[in-house]
């Protein structure tokens, strides 16, 4: 009984595409390649998560539906690690994979339609936006995809049909979040020229995401229907789709250019004070006509010319 239930489970992991410990012998790069960009993915995912946290309160649905859509990654990522490191890919492996990918194109969607609206109908959506309904919407996204599911007393999949659907549906939807904000975007008066580039970035990074990452992947499902074997590398660009979505953290953060530029200011204001500090040990008088031309350029023009005259 027990030899007919691993049977079972692998052939299901087989079927839906994930690869097993098996397989993975014969196919030593695969492997090596998920436990590395596994090593890189989970502290970079957590870390996102961590300074996520904190701006949730002043981006309320921009950064909870990216915190979902991070911890999806997250779990695609573990269970995919488990799975390398095992001696077989269970079922309950592959349905946590498959489920969490399927729910994190749906918060990318999420994201897409959230960018949409602060363009295209910002009146309403500065009205209507709250915490509560972000993380309501949420929810009903993680329970939404159980209606793709087979559930039985002794089953819960997903089949290659409608796991197909569920990961199709949010690609139009967020081409079409993508091209009316572009159009918003040329109408609006109200954002800022750092506004636009950021919504436009993280609206060009989803679609950019999901056409040559997971994409690819959903082609593959379909084509063993036409009568094509798909080639098993297809699956590859899948695996980096978590390190990707981490980069939607910078177009959310709209203080992201100020940090950057006063890290790169502190750096050069460290290495003026410190060659200063070495002309004023090889010439002090050097040294104090720096420090009063340092103080004059701060002060206002009329008291610089007196502090002038007076040196």
């Amino acid at each position: 009984m027990a030899q007919h239930n691993v049977s079972i489970n692998d052939s299901t992991a087989s079927d839906h595409g994930l690869p097993q410990h098996g397989t993975w012998e014969n196919d030593y790069a695969e492997l090596v390649f998920i436990r590395v960009l596994s090593v890189v993915e989970i502290p970079v995912m957590i870390l996102t998560l961590i300074g996520l946290c904190f701006i949730i309160k002043s981006q309320h649905a921009a950064s909870v539906f990216v915190s979902n859509l991070i911890l999806s990654d997250l779990i695609q990522v573990i269970c995919l690690l488990i799975a390398a490191s095992t001696t077989s890919s269970t079922l309950y492996l592959t349905v946590e994979y498959y489920y969490s990918l399927m729910v994190g194109l749906y918060f990318m969607a999420c994201v897409a339609f959230e960018r949409y609206l602060l363009v295209s109908h910002p009146i309403w959506y500065r009205s209507h936006q709250s915490l509560k309904l972000s993380c309501f919407i949420s929810v009903i996204v993680w329970f939404v995809l159980l209606i793709f599911a087979i559930i039985c007393p002794h089953c819960f999949n997903f089949n290659h049909l409608s796991m197909c659907i569920a990961c199709l549906i949010p690609y139009p939807i967020i081409i079409l979040c993508f091209a009316g904000t572009c159009r918003g975007l040329s109408r609006s008066i109200s954002l800022t020229a750092l506004q636009r580039k950021l919504i436009l970035g993280s609206l060009f990074l989803v679609l950019l995401t999901y056409t040559f990452l997971i994409l690819p992947y959903v082609i593959m499902v379909f084509m063993p229907y036409v009568g094509i074997k798909p080639h098993r590398y297809t699956r590859l660009p899948m695996y980096v789709n978590p390190l990707a979505d981490c980069f939607l953290y910078m177009f959310i953060r709209s203080d992201v250019r100020n940090m950057m530029k006063s890290v790169c200011c502190c750096r050069r204001h460290q290495s003026s004070n410190h060659n200063q500090d070495e002309r004023a040990v090889v010439n002090p008088q050097n040294s104090c006509c720096t420090v009063v031309c340092c103080i004059s350029a701060q002060k206002p023009a009329s008291h610089a010319l007196n502090t002038c005259s007076s040196v």
